[in-house]
């Protein structure tokens, strides 16, 4: 019993005294490496204040479009339940001059298709269903400059990091002497210029999560939209034929 535990004693021992050379070898180590110079963002700011202007405005401009997209365009909104409940109620009735004062009356994304088709059932059933998908098309192509314009500043941004860059690059090496203490200058520009192009990346980047995002919310609500359109606009033409 006391070899089993005067060897335990041992082990531990060697263990403490492996793990207080290791820690001895590493503070020697972190001892003779030099200082890490610290991160000023001020100064990398200061390098291409234009640059991470334009920079900062798309960024902000792209969220600010973002989060307004994404309050706005509700379900709710664009085709409200009590207004669809009505119309088809109006339409099953045969009531169409009613149901398309009802529609002139709300101002939604689903009131303008409706009116154009209800407006159009005298023409025919497929004059009726080309005008409503025209009108569907017309509205929708506000929902879709959103989503453009967002597409365009993931574009833009990385362009713009790279001209920071280049320019970076540009001045850094003009009119440089060969001395070490301008080659030290370069290369401590070369680090500044680059960080544009990180900072392009960085609001593409957003950018492009944003347009994603908003792409599949618009896409989901354009579908529901459209199926219930087509389904009134269906019921009207059941309603003209028995007519």
């Amino acid at each position: 019993m006391r070899g089993k535990s005067l060897g335990l004693l041992i082990v531990v021992a060697c263990t403490l005294g492996t793990w207080h050379g290791l820690a001895a070898e590493v503070d020697a180590f972190a001892a003779s490496q030099p200082e890490v110079s610290h991160f000023e963002l001020g100064k990398v700011f200061q390098a291409s204040p234009v640059i991470y202007s334009i920079l900062l405005a798309l960024s902000i401009g792209a969220l600010s479009l973002w989060a307004y997209s994404l309050l706005t365009l509700r379900l709710d909104d664009m085709m409200p339940r009590e207004f669809t409940h009505s119309v088809r109620q109006l339409i099953a009735e045969k009531q169409f001059e009613s149901a398309l004062a009802l529609c002139h009356e709300n101002d939604n994304f689903c009131s303008s298709i409706l009116a154009s088709g209800i407006a159009a059932r005298k023409h025919g059933p497929q004059v009726m269903l080309g005008v409503v998908q025209s009108e569907g098309r017309r509205r929708a192509n506000s929902l879709w400059q959103r989503i453009s314009l967002l597409n365009e500043v993931a574009v833009v941004a990385p362009m713009l990091g790279l001209l920071g860059t280049v320019l970076g690059l540009f001045f850094a090496f003009y009119d440089s002497g060969h001395s070490s203490e301008s080659l030290a200058a370069i290369f401590d520009g070369l680090g500044v210029a680059v960080g544009t192009t990180v900072a392009g990346l960085i609001v593409a980047i957003m950018a492009m999560v944003c347009c994603t995002s908003l792409k599949f919310r618009v896409l989901r609500l354009l579908d529901t939209v459209e199926n219930e359109a087509l389904s009134l606009v269906n019921l009207v033409e059941e309603d003209e034929a028995e007519a």
